[in-house]
């Protein structure tokens, strides 16, 4: 039963730790964030939840592909490049709207 108590917020930990990793937290921060929801985590696994930012994904106005000048297109949604006009991202699967026109 003393795993269970030991592994489990660990586990938690170790999520958050990789999602404030994913939100551009500093080490500093990630490390405090790992050790405070895996030492206290009625307290700080709330607290995260409250204070981290609400969105990870920064997208243009534009949803359709984006081209860049190099003649390569940029996924609006992951960020990746491809090189051919496509109707789903190759990268991370979203569906890409048709440029207007």
């Amino acid at each position: 039963m003393l795993y269970i108590a030991i592994i489990v917020p660990l586990l938690i930990a170790w999520w958050v730790a990789s999602d404030a990793k994913k939100r551009g937290y500093s080490q500093g921060a990630i490390v405090a964030w790992f050790l405070g929801v895996w030492l206290v985590l009625i307290i700080f696994l709330p607290l995260y939840f409250i204070l981290r930012p609400k969105s990870t994904i920064l997208r243009p106005k534009s949803m359709g592909q984006t081209r860049s000048t190099s003649g390569t297109y940029v996924c609006p949604y992951c960020g990746n490049l491809y090189q051919e006009k496509v109707p789903f991202c190759p990268y991370c699967g979203r569906r890409l709207e048709e440029d207007g026109g």
